[in-house]
């Protein structure tokens, strides 16, 4: 009989011990995907922040602030949503503790970067792609074109969205010199945030 009594007490402990990491994975998962410490955390993250603060993604339609995690991390918690961040976290402290954050080669981390935005994120907030941005006017005929080949209607896309809309929230000094970002790269210059 005791030994049956050790072995209740050993589990009542393993599960307890279970249940504390679980909840301390969440809120540390929670914490962690915060604006606030994404841009006050990390250093290295300021430009980020910064240049978002004056894109056409620095707020939603209603008005409020997009945070970093609505774009670059799965929506959801569940095994995606986990193993996205768990990878992403792990090179940014890798990066923030044993590389040169402060020189990273952007032209070259973009490409990755980009692959890393889940189509289904900019889908939650675009959904009609024959429309504008605000969803009010039609969309381009080139545009057009493009996203019925995303969606497979006149062939097959070779990008994700974010391969072809490039520059929508970060924009590098290198890429100020696009046509296309001339509006954006003026509000960064001038200091003005999109109302």
């Amino acid at each position: 009989m005791g030994e049956k009594k050790t072995n209740y007490r050993l589990a009542a402990v393993i599960l307890g011990g279970v249940v504390v990491l679980c909840a301390v994975s969440a809120f540390a998962l929670q914490a962690t995907s915060t604006y606030e410490f994404c841009s006050a955390t990390c250093h290295e993250m300021n430009v980020h922040a910064e240049e978002l603060r004056f894109s056409s993604h620095a707020k939603d339609k209603d008005g409020k602030r997009i945070d970093c995690v609505q774009c670059h991390i799965p929506a959801g918690f569940g095994p995606r949503y986990f193993s996205v961040k768990t990878y992403s976290g792990l090179k940014d402290l890798y990066v923030h503790f044993f590389g040169d954050p402060d020189n990273l080669y952007r032209a070259e981390l973009q490409p990755v970067a980009r692959r890393f935005i889940d189509d289904a994120n900019c889908l939650a907030c675009h959904a009609d792609l024959s429309l504008d941005a605000k969803g009010e006017k039609p969309i381009s005929a080139i545009g057009k074109l493009a996203h019925d080949a995303y969606q497979g209607k006149n062939g097959q896309a070779r990008s994700n969205c974010a391969g072809c809309h490039i520059n929508l929230a970060h924009l590098p000094e290198f890429d100020r010199r696009l046509t296309v970002n001339t509006e954006f790269t003026s509000r960064i210059l001038h200091k003005e945030a999109l109302r």
